[in-house]
């Protein structure tokens, strides 16, 4: 036996080895995989207490509905600022950076719930400070991978991060409800920020150069950035879908599926298994991605997203919940796989020194026209019925997952 079989032991082999070899080899993934888990973990048990927080403060659906519209506005705005930033610093410097904002935004947050001074008008301001710090760690993440990561592995670990993380929004909602429930909604928010302020430490760590690129202006930047993207059908094309997809699933499954469900499946509960069901299917997707990597990248994009379109016509048909569940599920698995061949396909074939731009562009795509989405829901409804919005967005979820396959560059784009 060898002296490194000694000390750590014999190394995995085949598809193990395969599957596990980014934890395994550039120590910097480890930490990076290990501070975005906490970050998740802190995130998903806060989410439960900043809702309790704004209906106990007076401000009912309509000031949940606010604080949301106050970090997704910050995030369309500021995110091609992010992309700028993330190519031309050190990436992982921007991100545990950010961490220690957003702590901090958090700290206050938690501060504010404490002396009983949260009201909708501050919480919908920090959630919107929190989206414009997040808006430069975000981007810069994508390109940090590639960096670390070597090109074969990226799949694997893309996998990886998107397995632990949907575990982790499986269980953290319930141990952040536990922690409301005992000592209250601040105490909620406030593991949050202690697991920014760790997720930061660990970032701290990993040392990562920036990208060589030559000197420019932001603006210049910004133009190079859009340019990728426009000569590059393959990516265009797909963000077109993206963004009639998001509004369509957000209104479906998010805003429609709650109260039919309540109406139509069963009650509350039955909504809790749908739900259950989601988490379920995105983890699912995620082990699928790490055990079989795909050829066609594009091919597995679209069809995995188009999954989408299954549970809103089955409600809108009357099915039963466990056919509902089923197709949530099925839903879910395809777009976790989705997520992981087109985020591996940006990684493999956008330029190191142009990823972050490139990913800013892609979250502003899936959140665009999402406020619109919103303020549309009433007046379908009230036109066509929740039964006939429901058939639309699952007829708008497939056409707009499919249509980018009519292109020859999407059917075409393959992964190492």
């Amino acid at each position: 036996m060898s002296s490194t079989e000694t000390r750590h032991g014999a190394e995995p082999t085949g598809r193990l080895a395969r599957v596990t070899a980014p934890l395994r080899g550039d120590p910097r993934f480890a930490r990076c995989f290990a501070a975005d888990q906490i970050n998740a973990a802190g995130t998903t048990m806060a989410t439960g207490a900043l809702a309790f927080t704004v209906l106990g403060a007076g401000g009912g659906a309509s000031g949940i509905a606010m604080v949301l519209l106050a970090n997704m506005t910050a995030g369309i705005v500021v995110s091609p600022l992010g992309g700028v930033v993330a190519d031309r610093l050190p990436r992982a410097v921007i991100i545990s950076v950010v961490q220690v904002i957003i702590g901090l935004i958090t700290v206050i947050e938690t501060a504010l719930i404490l002396t009983g001074r949260a009201a909708v008008w501050n919480l919908a301001a920090l959630a919107g400070a929190n989206s414009a710090a997040a808006s430069f760690s975000e981007p810069a993440r994508t390109g940090l991978i590639r960096c670390i990561v070597a090109a074969e592995q990226l799949n694997e670990a893309n996998a990886l991060n998107q397995l632990a993380r949907h575990l982790v929004l499986t269980i953290g909602p319930a141990i952040g409800g536990t922690i409301v429930a005992v000592a209250g909604a601040g105490y909620g928010v406030g593991c949050n920020a202690v697991s920014f302020f760790v997720s930061a430490a660990l970032m701290a760590r990993i040392h990562a150069p920036r990208a060589d690129r030559r000197p420019s202006t932001m603006r210049a930047d910004l133009v190079e950035g859009w340019t990728t993207i426009r000569t590059r059908r393959w990516i265009w094309t797909c963000l077109i879908g993206t963004a009639v997809m998001v509004p369509a699933w957000h209104i479906g499954y998010g805003i429609l599926g709650p109260p039919y469900a309540k109406a139509h499946l069963g009650g509350a509960w039955a909504w809790g298994f749908i739900a259950s069901s989601l988490g379920c299917g995105m983890a699912l997707g995620a082990a699928v991605s790490l055990i079989w990597r795909p050829r066609r990248a594009g091919w597995t994009n679209c069809l995995g997203a188009a999954a989408a379109a299954l549970p809103d016509p089955l409600m809108a048909a009357g099915a039963p919940l466990p056919v509902v569940m089923g197709a949530v599920v099925v839903a879910a698995c395809g777009l976790s796989m989705s997520v992981v061949a087109w985020r591996t396909a940006i990684q493999q074939h956008v330029p190191a020194d142009q990823q972050g731009r490139v990913s800013a562009f892609n979250d502003i795509a899936g959140i665009s026209l999402t406020p619109i989405g919103y303020l549309m829901v009433l007046p379908v409804t009230g036109v066509i019925g929740v039964r006939g919005t429901l058939l639309m967005c699952g007829i708008t979820l497939a056409a707009a997952n499919l249509a980018p396959l009519l292109s020859r560059d999407v059917r075409q784009l393959t992964l190492l």
